[in-house]
């Protein structure tokens, strides 16, 4: 066996190689324990948000006019899949958008006359009253024709959205859904 060269050695007695091999294991080890520590750390705060955006405090999703067939959405973590339906904008938008919902209510007001209401008649009398970006929703998911016609009006802001039944429109106003457009597909 060779004889470590004295200029090699350290004031305790070990050579520069051995320091060397020490100093990259316990870096190693640090780094690993570092590792460690902070993906855990993340980990934790990450379940945690996530926990907490499905409390069952929150905001349940609820059925709107905007949607024809009636069907109540889920809570919990099937409201995550109802993400596509939330409004988008600001508040000052959807005050901008609230605007123009007396005029889109009086230019549907008279299809409320008691007797049966299509797509096609919303359609038509709203882009009479010169709107340009209109939907009209009059099947459900099936493609079966229903009673009650939705609507969504893009206007300043954002959308004038509800419903067109035989004796009543009801309108709301906010942004446009997540989506796109102001009404969501029938097969949602």
């Amino acid at each position: 066996m060779a004889t470590p060269d004295p200029d090699d050695l350290g004031p305790d007695g070990t050579s520069r190689l051995g320091r060397a091999v020490v100093g990259v294991v316990v870096g190693i080890a640090i780094f690993a324990f570092v590792g460690v520590v902070g993906y855990f750390l993340f980990m934790s705060y990450a379940m945690q948000q996530w926990a907490n955006s499905y409390d069952s405090s929150q905001p349940q999703v609820t059925v709107t006019a905007e949607d024809t067939n009636a069907v109540e959405h889920g809570t919990g973590l099937d409201a995550s899949n109802e993400a596509y339906r939330q409004r988008m904008g600001t508040p000052e938008d959807h005050a901008e958008a609230a605007l123009s919902v007396p005029a889109v209510q009086a230019a549907l007001e008279p299809l409320a006359d008691g007797s049966a209401v299509t797509g096609d008649e919303v359609w038509d009398t709203l882009v009479a009253a010169g709107y340009e970006h209109v939907q009209v929703s009059d099947k459900n998911a099936s493609g079966d024709l229903v009673p009650v016609v939705g609507v969504g009006v893009g206007v300043p802001g954002g959308c004038v959205y509800g419903a067109v039944a035989p004796d009543a429109v009801t309108l709301d106003a906010g942004g446009p859904i997540a989506d796109g457009g102001c009404l969501e597909m029938p097969s949602h």
